[in-house]
């Protein structure tokens, strides 16, 4: 966090694809407003800055909306309300937007989990979500792609709200605890719905994510889930397996990066049969 006197240089770029397009600087202050920020920014760029997408260590843009985010020398894209257009660094697209929801019991580290692969920080403790939406640009295999990623309650006092974060979704993370079986079970009510709503085909992704790996890694006798009762469980909902900490960041990245990877696969037109053909069985 920044010190509330602190007073840095913010390098601010219009939302395009031109590297050589207008640049300029803001003074900015840990007292300004962050709608302050967008407008002296816009102001200096000719544009009505509305959203700002800020550079991750990942190599991405991440859009940002407080001005704690800022840090002193970065370069941000401002935009007039569309979204995040690629690659600053030179010529690109836009890339794909994938949107995504992570799912699971209460306590598995959902929240955890999303805000270290968005921001890069572990949130020891965190009042019980309802529902946050984040979004990040990231690079995989050299092609951009937006996440939009919806982060859900596991209590089942939000029970009837499931259906909704499950629609219209590209991919879904299914989040348990190994220090806990208990959670592990409690993802089925998920994969029931999952099948209500895609069918059985598999067609939209699931990455199971064993999370809390660090507990385990530190004492053994706390894990209630092994590697292979994760495996299982992940054949029958046709899923990807990972164990990830969010505590230590360990294998975060490569849930949702993976995730893209099999939205792109899935979503690719399928080549049409014909001699010399073959099956391949997943």
């Amino acid at each position: 966090m920044l010190s509330e006197s602190e007073t840095f240089r913010v390098f601010v770029r219009r939302n395009n694809n031109a590297p050589s397009d207008k640049r300029a600087f803001v003074e900015v202050s840990t007292r300004m407003s962050f709608k302050k920020f967008l407008k002296a920014g816009g102001k200096k760029l000719g544009i009505k800055a509305t959203r700002c997408f800020a550079p991750t260590a990942g190599g991405g843009f991440n859009e940002i909306t407080f001005i704690d985010e800022l840090r002193k020398d970065d370069e941000v894209i401002l935009s007039e309300g569309e979204g995040f257009h690629g690659d600053h660094s030179g010529p690109g697209s836009a890339g794909q937007e994938v949107f995504v929801s992570v799912l699971g019991a209460g306590g598995v580290g959902k929240s955890a989990l999303t805000l270290r692969f968005v921001r890069d920080f572990f949130v020891q403790d965190w009042d019980p979500t309802i529902e946050d939406a984040y979004r990040k640009t990231v690079n995989v295999d050299s092609k951009l792609c937006t996440l939009s990623v919806l982060d859900t309650a596991g209590q089942e006092d939000f029970e009837s709200l499931r259906h909704q974060w499950m629609m219209d979704k590209d991919g879904y993370v299914f989040v348990y605890s190994v220090d806990k079986k208990q959670s592990l079970d409690e993802l089925d009510p998920f994969f029931n719905l999952y099948k209500h709503i895609n069918g059985t085909d598999f067609r939209v992704p699931i990455i199971l994510v064993a999370n809390k790996k660090d507990i385990t890694d530190l004492d053994p006798n706390k894990r209630e889930v092994t590697i292979a009762e994760g495996r299982k469980k992940a054949a029958e909902y046709g899923a990807i397996h990972v164990e990830t900490s969010a505590a230590t960041g360990e294998r975060v990245a490569d849930v949702f990066e993976r995730l893209i990877l099999e939205v792109r696969k899935r979503k690719a037109p399928s080549k049409p049969a014909g001699l010399g053909s073959k099956c391949a069985i997943l």
